[in-house]
């Protein structure tokens, strides 16, 4: 259903027409946001350009307002009721071009609804199944509730993330045109559905399958997941998702065309210590990946079937086994694929090589902040210096990064911020982040245990009290994902999170024009710098303080630097060269850690990195003298 991104199918309706057709069903995917993106298009007299911003404005932008819902459940709602909604609007900030477009959708919404529902009853369905996230649910229970109305008995069924836990059951509570939820993983409960609907029986409920009848007496309760087996799931069928794009005349699109892969679920780092944001995995954080032998295969089918080389995995996280297991095995295919992960940006140099040599173009890392205070309050495991680091890597190899800096969380200081402020006029030759406000998600440690750090809940965001009209106070609670909350922030916060959002406006602006590259010579080392708000200059540095600045490229310790040519006297020297240079913001210093911020001109994914882990100089033997025992 809208609003998924149209240059992505669906991997859950792939995997389960995959799991259906196995099971000797015959399956029609329905990829409806294909359909309504042409249909609003011609009714609202968009060129190609013009819908693509609309569309991402609804679907991303104004995400969190929960626009896209409350067009669906809307659609003909009262002029009350409307005019509240985009009071709501405007007091956040939003335009009146795009209420305009938001009010205009709703006619729209209400022609998709009705087709829609035909398109679905003309092969009299034994069951219906939607696969809900982010903004979904408005439009799957508009359809769902219109195919009631239509006559339809068969079986309707609500999965995704939007089902876990309290929100799927406030879901099947509220929507009586909805039979069944399930609660997590989806592979095993549509099974289970199918082997009861094929057997003539009412969806009862079974294992994460979730329904209005209670389990029978001989039900197995759903298996907790761990990670002691690998993740068996199939590889997605997206015939239908090409079928129905030809369909509905958006051939134009074709190129732009990202396939959704996914070889691992849960997060081997939450599992060990859960991010204080991150609200995903509200099933399990259990890690489980697929066989590594098994990844360059599929990536192969893909590419063979439907002419695309362009993927992104839904893991949330990299196995890095795959490391030294699959990426070796996809780098052998040979091909200009290029594929997109989520990473931890503990990285090392290496790793980065090895990826981008398997067709990892971009990634997005668990940065979230440039101050190591910071980071320990978010609980991310990492340094300033790592996150630094792996930027750089990334520049060095080719690898795109989007990331985020994220402000405004429990516990923040002026002085995290500052820290920020300050390092950011040295990157910006690097890609810029996002810089977002936090949001306090369902499933995070904000939201399950929000008196640790200090935060009251106050109500679910605003936006889900006019999605869902007709939802009690404390359905509402159930239903939404993303709260708001009270704490005690510091006042001097609030202007310095103001001029670390206008520095990074001002990055995201020039960065195109930011350079500050090096190039290697025999005992010499050329540095052009031409970053925003700094000197332009050309610098060569010969003898000793080239050696010096080729040294802490990719990062070092001090002590490993004194374990080389600087010692003694000339230790104190290189220290001072550092210092000069930290102040010039050529190198990034941390504790006893430093590392060089200019990228090697023309990336290459094989030129050889730093050696991977830094190694450590050996320590003085200490004397030991042995007494024989009387």
């Amino acid at each position: 259903m809208p609003w998924n991104s149209v240059i992505r199918p669906s991997i859950q309706v792939g995997i389960l027409r995959s799991l259906a057709e196995n099971e000797g069903w015959h399956v029609d995917a329905r990829y409806s946001y294909l359909d309504f993106y042409g249909l609003a298009q011609k009714m609202l007299g968009f060129s190609d350009e013009q819908w693509a911003e609309a569309y991402e404005l609804v679907s991303e932008k104004l995400y969190h307002l929960s626009v896209g819902d409350w067009i669906f459940s809307c659609r003909r709602g009262d002029a009350d009721r409307r005019e509240a909604y985009f009071a709501q609007l405007r007091a956040r900030r939003v335009d009146d071009a795009s209420i305009e477009l938001v009010d205009a959708l709703r006619a729209v919404a209400d022609r998709h609804v009705e087709r829609t529902a035909a398109e679905l009853l003309k092969s009299a369905p034994d069951v219906i199944g939607f696969t809900s996230m982010f903004s979904q649910n408005g439009p799957s229970l508009a359809v769902a509730e219109r195919l009631r109305d239509l006559g339809y008995g068969g079986g309707v069924v609500l999965g995704g993330s939007n089902c876990e836990g309290s929100m799927g059951r406030a879901l099947l509570a509220n929507s009586p045109a909805v039979d069944a939820i399930v609660d997590g993983p989806g592979e095993d409960a549509f099974v289970a559905l199918l082997h009861q609907v094929g057997a003539g029986d009412p969806p009862r409920s079974q294992g994460r399958l979730i329904t209005r009848l209670p389990a029978a007496p001989d039900s197995t309760p759903a298996a907790p997941l761990t990670a002691a087996g690998a993740l068996d799931v199939p590889t997605p069928d997206y015939d239908g998702f090409f079928e129905q794009l030809r369909a509905a005349g958006l051939h134009s699109l074709e190129p732009e065309i990202t396939l959704p892969v996914e070889f691992s679920r849960g997060c081997w780092w939450g599992a060990k210590t859960h991010c204080t944001f991150c609200g995903l995995n509200g099933a399990t954080m259990a890690y489980r990946s697929k066989s590594p032998d098994g990844v360059a295969d599929e990536l192969r089918h893909l590419m063979d079937r439907y002419g695309v080389l362009d993927f992104f995995a839904v893991d949330n996280i990299l196995d890095l086994k795959y490391l030294d297991t699959a990426l070796p095995l996809v780098e052998k295919l040979d091909t200009d694929h290029s594929l997109f992960f989520e990473v931890k940006a503990n990285m090392e140099w290496a790793d980065i090589r090895a990826v981008r040599r398997a067709g990892v173009r971009s990634v997005q890392p668990g940065i979230e902040s440039l101050s190591t205070e910071g980071l320990r309050h978010l609980r991310k495991g990492a340094t300033a210096y790592q996150n630094i680091r792996f930027l750089l890597g990334c520049a060095e190899y080719g690898v795109r990064a989007d990331w985020n800096i994220l402000t405004g969380y429990p516990h923040e200081t002026p002085d995290s911020l500052t820290a920020q402020l300050d390092v950011v006029a040295s990157l910006t030759h690097l890609t810029p982040p996002h810089i977002t406000l936090i949001r306090f998600d369902r499933f995070s440690p904000y939201v399950e245990a929000p008196e640790k750090y200090g935060l009251t809940l106050t109500s679910p965001l605003p936006g889900y009290r006019y999605a869902y009209p007709g939802l009690s106070q404390e359905d509402l609670w159930d239903i939404a994902y993303h709260f708001e909350g009270d704490f005690t922030d510091d006042p001097a916060n609030g202007p310095v999170r103001r001029r670390l959002a206008a520095r990074v406006r001002l990055w995201r602006a020039h960065h195109e024009s930011a350079r500050f590259g090096y190039r290697l010579g025999f005992d010499s080392l050329t540095l052009t710098d031409e970053r925003p708000g700094l000197p332009p200059r050309t610098t060569t540095l010969r003898g000793e303080e080239a050696r010096l600045f080729r040294a802490v490229i990719g990062g070092t310790r001090f002590r490993d630097l004194q374990g080389q040519e600087w010692q003694g006297e000339r230790w104190d020297q290189a220290l001072d060269t550092l210092h000069a240079w930290r102040r010039k913001r050529w190198v990034y210093i941390e504790g006893t850690k430093v590392i060089a911020l200019a990228v090697r001109e023309q990336p290459s994914a094989y030129r050889t990195p730093p050696s991977k882990g830094t190694p450590r100089r050996a320590r003085p033997p200490v004397p030991l003298t042995l007494t024989a025992r009387p």
